[in-house]
């Protein structure tokens, strides 16, 4: 039921810890982004992440979701499980509170929303609840980890800023829970419109036409030259076109930046602009490899190890045979287009270097200072604290398991909710 039904083990599963207790020897925590829950894994020998992941796909969609801690055997057998809390090694992130967002924002509760479907780690295709809205579909964009605390923070307050465009989605609602019946609501992720049809790369029956390169040139200058914003990640992955209309939109701001900014020093400099990743850079080895199908410069080099060259010194930019393009329209006159575009932004980006020169600069406020937690006895101002302590402790938590994908879909008259809860 989408992306994990065929994956990598490493795009599935994350080793976060590895060490060996004399108790039960060496053991691995990794997180499984699929049940969305966090599992020790535990050998009598040491072992690799490679066996680890091996080991735990063969076994933890039928582990119950409240085990935290198993022993493997060296041909994959399960040993023993735990399910006592001093065992679990999970991390709880902060999520901040509805009050640090713009109060006129639409919102909607998670429990409101039906999971249709797993695109990819941390988004899911949704449908709102009719008593919500008018049944629509969406994608919900989350996190369940404190490594992406200030990534989200900064993705999520881009997205809701920039302004209705034709050729980019759009932010649509706030997503909150609240921990316990006396917690407040807290905005643990937010949604944007869905539109079918799969993305440029996933689907290569429709037809890309001229008009497109140019609505996608004419998103980039929006956002780079209006805005001050970079996307950072143009690629035919973050390319939809809407089945409705035949328009290009771009979506997906995780690995954004404002344009010249150092990014956030405090947070690991999130955000921070690359010119690496620049957007004029980017749409070049797109739209070839949108024509060609060959992703292997991208597939085999950083984006700082990318040099335009690569692919504009190519003579011709074969078509691959699945690629329909406009009827009567040549590559060259797509290329054409392009190399209009990339020279008269060489004269503009000369002068446009930092984000507050441009003439609608979006900005918004820092990270939030994070709650003081419980942390070895001190009390310390961190992005997590661990699950057992909160536990132990009796404080609620946000939770976020769910089934597997292989025991979806699931019996009819059975719904999934974005809580990971099955309802009738």
């Amino acid at each position: 039921m989408g992306y994990f039904d065929e994956y990598e083990l490493d795009s599935r599963f994350k080793s976060t810890f590895e060490s060996w207790t004399p108790v039960h020897g060496f053991y691995h925590i990794v997180s499984d982004w699929d049940q969305r829950r966090t599992i020790s894994v535990c050998t009598s020998e040491k072992k690799d992440e490679e066996f680890v992941f091996e080991a735990l796909y063969e076994l933890i969609d039928e582990i119950p979701a409240d085990v935290v801690k198993i022993k493997v055997s060296n041909d994959f057998k399960l040993l023993w499980s735990s399910a006592d809390p001093d065992e679990d090694s999970a991390m709880v992130p902060f999520y901040p509170g509805l009050a640090l967002f713009p109060g006129h924002l639409p919102k909607i509760r998670r429990s409101q929303l039906t999971e249709i479907e797993r695109l990819g780690l941390h988004a899911d295709h949704v449908t709102y609840e009719p008593a919500s809205g008018d049944g629509r579909h969406a994608v919900f964009k989350y996190y369940t980890n404190e490594g992406n605390v200030a990534m989200f923070w900064h993705e999520i307050n881009c997205t809701l800023r920039i302004p209705k465009h034709p050729n980019i989605v759009p932010f649509d609602r706030l997503v909150v829970e609240s921990a316990g019946p006396s917690c407040p609501d807290q905005v643990v992720g937010f949604t944007t419109p869905f539109i079918p049809g799969g993305t440029i790369r996933d689907n290569v029956s429709r037809v890309f036409r001229l008009k497109h390169v140019r609505q996608l040139t004419t998103a980039i200058d929006y956002l780079n030259l209006r805005l001050g914003i970079v996307h950072g990640d143009i690629c035919p992955w973050n390319l939809l076109i809407d089945p409705e209309t035949d328009d290009l939109k771009v979506f997906d701001f995780n690995l954004g930046a404002k344009l010249g900014w150092e990014g956030d020093v405090a947070h690991g400099r999130t955000f921070q602009y690359e010119e690496a990743r620049n957007d004029v850079k980017l749409a070049i080895f797109t739209l070839y490899e949108i024509i060609t199908r060959d992703l292997s410069f991208r597939e085999e080099n950083y984006p700082e190890e990318l040099d335009v060259s690569m692919v504009m010194d190519k003579e011709d930019w074969e078509k691959h045979p699945d690629v329909r393009l406009e009827e009567g329209v040549a590559v060259s006159e797509y290329r054409q287009v392009l190399e209009d575009w990339v020279r008269a932004r060489k004269t503009v980006d000369a002068e446009l270097t930092h984000y507050k020169q441009a003439p609608d600069y979006i900005d918004w406020p820092p990270v939030p200072e994070f709650p003081l937690v419980d942390c070895a006895g001190s009390m310390m101002r961190r992005r997590a604290q661990m699950r057992q302590g909160m536990v132990r402790r009796g404080e609620p938590f946000i939770k976020w398991v769910r089934p597997p994908t292989s025991h979806l879909p699931l019996p009819a008259g059975q719904r999934l909710l974005a809580t990971g809860e099955i309802v009738s």
